[in-house]
């Protein structure tokens, strides 16, 4: 009962239709593997809370994957997860349960993912050798330009990069907004990156 009405409320926050059929885009395995490779760079505080509540948010991921219904571009899919950005930054000022707030991060993980889905469903070893680009030089400017932020998106390769380094991106700016040490940005600037996820 309590995950139906948390699905209601991303599907609601994120402007996803009532669940449907999985459509086309990321494998969720991919979208899984996604969620776990954007937290590996998030500030400190924030990764462990979602490596604590790991399996709420690949609930998350898949939850919000099987509500999509692929009916909405990829400049929508940034906007549900700029507006998500923001819901979650609240949501920690209010205090609300990890939990929760790890099962909404996975929806987030899922808006960009869709937002940059392979072309001609050839997602084959995408995250192998995953990489994060980096952090920009202005890391908290509002969520909707970093949710819009143009990265190289031309193999499926660089489509999973540039979704994880944006999602990751929104990580640092939900746990900075929500008044979080964010200060470990500075570690991985875009200047210096891009960083292996996985060595």
């Amino acid at each position: 009962m309590r995950d139906r009405l948390l699905l209601a409320s991303l599907v609601a926050a994120l402007g996803l239709s009532a669940p449907a059929a999985r459509s086309a885009g990321w494998p969720e395995a991919d979208e899984r593997r996604m969620a776990a490779d954007a937290a590996s760079f998030a500030p400190p505080d924030f990764k462990r809370q979602l490596a604590r509540h790991s399996r709420r948010l690949m609930q998350g991921v898949s939850d919000a994957a099987a509500a999509e219904t692929g009916t909405r571009d990829a400049a929508a899919h940034r906007a549900a997860a700029a507006r998500g950005a923001r819901s979650l930054a609240e949501a920690i000022r209010r205090h609300a349960a990890f939990e929760d707030i790890a099962y909404q991060t996975g929806g987030i993980v899922h808006e960009l993912a869709r937002a940059l889905a392979p072309q001609g469903g050839e997602a084959a070893d995408a995250s192998k050798d995953a990489r994060f680009l980096g952090y920009p030089a202005e890391p908290f400017t509002a969520p909707e330009a970093l949710a819009a932020a143009t990265l190289p998106a031309n193999t499926a390769r660089e489509r999973y990069d540039a979704a994880v380094t944006l999602t990751t991106r929104l990580l640092a700016w939900i746990w900075k907004a929500a008044g979080g040490d964010a200060a470990s940005v500075a570690q991985y600037p875009a200047s210096k990156g891009p960083y292996a996820v996985r060595e």
